[in-house]
């Protein structure tokens, strides 16, 4: 199991340990010191072939850009053996004028979502991880268009095919709106949303919190247990939560919609 791996900080000769893949790191430090333990980063994998995603330096040493990715007319593809965005780190996908952008993990790890996931356009962002996705207290969305988070094995266009997570391949002419999930497992991997962070007002003048989509956009939890600690937030949009015990189809109508 992942174990988050946290900034240290030490004050007047005290030590504090922390254990980071089984290895236990220890400092000792006068005044102020902060010891930072090497925060994790999205890892794209190679199943695009030639039309690979990228993992690039954002405007702020706190900041990642995706690149890349394979472009099927509206629909971009990413693939990413892990995702994670630490706590205070953003990643940013770029948008080259598509419509949605698709995002796969196909590696053994949920991904942790601790920090801000955006785009950088007006695009959809699908989040795709079979193995599971948790939303930390500190998560945010800063995204322009609708957002939708599966532990789905893939994603079905119609009669053109999939795009699978759990067996990846580049994808074909997968040019429609995703049109199912598919979840393959005999227990769907569970969905943790802890968001609690500021999300405004709504019009009550009643202050929100948690994942947030702009107005009139959806948001979208599809997968096994989906546990509800934080918040979501779509004014005048759509929020869609979606659970299942066991192997299914789910399938969208003509608008997108659970």
């Amino acid at each position: 199991m992942t174990i988050l791996e946290k900034v240290i900080l030490m004050r007047c000769l005290s030590w504090k340990a922390a254990l980071v893949n089984g290895i236990v790191l220890s400092a000792i430090v006068l005044g102020w010191t902060a010891a930072a333990v090497a925060q994790r980063r999205p890892i794209a994998d190679d199943t695009l072939g030639g039309e690979n995603s990228s993992v690039v330096p954002g405007s702020d040493p706190a900041s990642d850009r995706i690149e890349g990715g394979a472009q099927r007319d509206n629909n971009l593809f990413h693939s990413f053996r892990e995702f994670y965005v630490d706590e205070g780190r953003s990643v940013y996908f770029t948008d080259p004028g598509v419509d949605n952008i698709f995002s796969r993990v196909t590696g053994r790890t949920a991904s942790e979502i601790l920090g801000v996931v955006g785009v950088l356009g007006d695009a959809n962002l699908f989040l795709i991880n079979p193995i599971g996705i948790i939303f930390g207290p500190d998560a945010r969305l800063d995204v322009r268009g609708s957002f939708v988070a599966t532990t789905a094995d893939a994603i079905g266009f119609g009669e053109q095919g999939f795009f699978s997570a759990a067996e990846p391949m580049a994808p074909l002419l997968l040019t429609v709106q995703p049109s199912a999930f598919l979840f393959n497992q005999l227990n769907p991997a569970p969905i943790a949303n802890n968001s609690r962070t500021s999300a405004a007002s709504n019009p009550s003048g009643i202050p929100e919190f948690g994942l947030r989509v702009p107005v009139g956009e959806s948001l979208t939890l599809l997968g096994g247990n989906v546990s509800m600690d934080g918040g979501l937030v779509a004014l005048g949009g759509r929020v869609e939560i979606g659970d299942l015990s066991q192997p299914g189809t789910v399938t969208l109508d003509a608008n997108g919609r659970l």
